[in-house]
């Protein structure tokens, strides 16, 4: 899922308004021009949370969910990675 030169913001937590906080931080950190990849452990709880998944989206960012092995690589391969929980 990743590139040695992205990051990787992982969103850990069932609180929605902390969901979208972790989006919008991810949003935030493609200012810098960082490429950005962001994996969801559940599914955009609210319309400010899918706003930012979209936003992402449409910048060429990748957004999914991912298998713990999957996880794993990511992290792996990933410039720096911020864990949201």
């Amino acid at each position: 899922m990743t590139g040695t030169s992205r990051l990787l913001v992982v969103v850990r937590t069932r609180d929605p308004h902390r969901q979208a906080e972790a989006l919008r931080a991810a949003l935030g950190l493609t200012l810098r021009g960082s490429g950005v990849d962001v994996i969801l452990d559940e599914p955009p709880a609210t319309p400010l949370a899918q706003r930012a998944v979209d936003t992402l989206l449409s910048f060429g960012h990748r957004v999914a969910a991912a298998s713990a092995s999957e996880l794993a690589a990511a992290i792996r391969e990933a410039r720096a990675v911020e864990v949201w929980t």
